[in-house]
């Protein structure tokens, strides 16, 4: 079993667009994607794309630890990317910090 401080940082970002903006949303995320995986620490940075609902975006980050993603936080092209989805979004982008469990 892992230890909590040695566990990789599992995060959930959930971003509702703004009626008529869910296209200028979903346009944005390449450019974010592609930074972010090429950051050191990023296991895992999947964006999905509610079935039900085409303007929920959600993401989906696994950090191999808390620096990294502090490091993320701070970066510039998450600082364009967030500023943009207050923009574009409801209420910007909610995070569900998660944790594996061992069943």
């Amino acid at each position: 079993m892992t230890h909590p401080e040695t566990a990789p940082v599992v995060l959930v970002a959930r971003m509702q667009a703004r009626p008529g903006k869910e296209q200028e949303l979903r346009d944005a995320l390449p450019a974010l994607v592609a930074a972010t995986r090429q950051e050191d620490g990023c296991l895992t940075y999947v964006p999905h794309q509610g079935l039900d609902d085409p303007g929920l975006l959600v993401m989906h980050e696994v950090w191999q630890s808390e620096e990294h993603l502090r490091a993320h936080a701070a970066s510039d092209h998450l600082r364009r990317f967030a500023e943009l989805a207050e923009t574009l979004t409801v209420g910007g982008i909610q995070i569900e910090r998660l944790t594996e469990l061992a069943v």
